[in-house]
């Protein structure tokens, strides 16, 4: 019986892929196969990136979050890539169209490869819809903040905005100062109402809700959510 060999490098006796030994098959075969133009948008305002038909708050940079997600979405691998792992090697504009560089270090069984790829980015800057109901003070809830001893109401406040993730600061539309107290207008009353959950599990307050403006609209009652709290 004929000994086994790599019909490109003529080794014998070692594993092949097909007719292939490990090696030549990493430098003959398209492993790693990307789009050659990646699209998306991003809020020039607070960087919120377009994904998947929904705006998410940016983790890295908002150009850098939109290569990882449409990478990770479309990339193609060939079936005898074990493990992979990309990153992005720089980004540069030249002749006014931007370009990204892409690093693939993965391995073929136990052999490692590392590829490069350069792709256009089609990228593009506006206005989320947050930003937008930001800048035109919209708001589906207003928190009312008041102190039984308006003598120290700032350590309330500061009590108080202690609970504030980043979620509830992305949502405020409006925060204004009151003598005898603060407002916050959120644009998405479910957040407003899981803050006021989250602090009153902790303290001790008087909470009244009412709804300002209510109206029926499409056979639903709508209006603004007013939480009253009282420290």
């Amino acid at each position: 019986m004929g000994k086994k060999f790599c019909v490109l490098c003529g080794r014998e006796d070692v594993p092949l892929i097909g007719s292939l030994c490990i090696d030549c098959y990493i430098k003959t075969k398209d492993l790693v196969n990307i789009p050659q133009v990646i699209e998306g948008k991003y809020c020039k305002i607070c960087g919120s990136t377009w994904i998947n038909g929904k705006w998410h708050s940016p983790e890295v940079d908002p150009i850098e979050d939109i290569i990882n997600a449409e990478i990770s979405k479309r990339l193609r691998l060939d079936d005898n890539v074990k493990e992979y792992r990309f990153s992005i090697n720089r980004i540069w504009n030249e002749e006014g169209r931007s370009f990204a560089e892409i690093k693939f270090d993965g391995k073929v069984f136990d052999r490692k490869f590392s590829v490069t790829k350069v792709v256009y980015l089609r990228i593009t800057q506006t206005i989320c819809d947050r930003c937008i109901k930001r800048k035109s003070h919209y708001y589906e809830a207003l928190i009312q903040l008041r102190s039984k001893d308006p003598s120290n109401i700032k350590d309330k406040i500061k009590m108080f905005e202690s609970f504030f993730s980043n979620e509830v600061i992305n949502n405020l539309s409006d925060v204004v100062e009151r003598p005898e107290g603060k407002d916050y207008y959120f644009i998405n009353k479910t957040i407003a109402k899981r803050l006021i959950s989250a602090f009153t599990n902790v303290v001790d307050a008087e909470i009244k809700e009412s709804i300002e403006g209510e109206r029926m609209k499409k056979g639903k009652k709508t209006g603004k959510l007013v939480i009253s709290i009282r420290v």
